[in-house]
């Protein structure tokens, strides 16, 4: 992979135009566990796929979104829209004020965005990206899987072969959250808000280790029919 992995994919200045508006977020000291700790067994790494499998979108929808991002430096905010097709495809629509408009697309593994330099700075995390919309998207390299169990919640940390440790939190088929690590050093989390639909209506990503923060809120969703191949296609 390109670029940092991670939350660190997560430090971008408005020169990254989308990856601005969609990645970040502001430390506030280390935030509470997003579950009750429990006590981590090895599973395989095939239980971990089918469980990421079932939250991958099940119908087409679009999302109008609401988005602010806070670096301490330079606070940006906007509009946009979401598609997202199932099996595995999204593509972002955003303003961003004077800097005018920009496009993200992930089709299955492929992407493209406009500006261009976007996917050198987006597509490292696409794992994140795809958290934001409720999707668990497995990481590229899994050195170990492990997994708690709690009452109501089930915990998989994912190791990469980078030495990022991935705890990402489950009740049902939902994610709920997802937090990152270097070592003992946490420096990333994501945490979800849903309706009582269980639909995401806002998600908020921390960067701990530079002080960046971002929350997109969606204000409308319309499920359902398709949209057009072109899409997807770049321009």
């Amino acid at each position: 992979m390109i670029a940092p992995r991670g939350f660190d994919a997560l430090r971008v200045r408005a020169s990254g135009a989308i990856a601005v508006a969609l990645l970040a977020a502001a430390c506030g000291g280390t935030p509470a566990p997003l579950a009750p700790a429990g006590v981590f067994v090895p599973v395989s790494a095939s239980e971990f796929l089918a469980a990421a499998a079932r939250t991958l979108p099940g119908t087409h929808a679009l999302l109008a979104i609401r988005w602010r991002y806070d670096d301490g430096e330079s606070p940006m905010s906007g509009r946009g829209a979401v598609r997202l097709a199932p099996p595995d495809s999204l593509r972002l629509d955003v303003g961003l004020g004077i800097l005018g408009r920009a496009t993200l697309v992930l089709a299955g593994d492929s992407a493209w965005s406009q500006p261009g330099a976007v996917v050198r700075q987006v597509v490292p995390n696409r794992s994140l990206l795809w958290s934001m919309f409720g999707v668990v998207r497995p990481p590229e390299s899994m050195s170990s899987v492990e997994r708690s169990q709690t009452a109501d919640r089930r915990v998989y940390r994912v190791a990469s072969a980078d030495g990022l440790i991935t705890t990402l939190v489950l009740k049902g088929d939902t994610l709920l959250g997802a937090t990152e690590a270097r070592g003992q050093r946490p420096v990333g989390r994501l945490d979800l808000t849903r309706d009582s639909a269980g639909l995401v209506v806002r998600a908020e990503a921390v960067d701990l280790e530079h002080g960046v923060r971002f929350v997109m809120d969606v204000d409308r969703r319309e499920s359902g029919g398709t949209f057009p191949n072109e899409i997807w296609r770049r321009p």
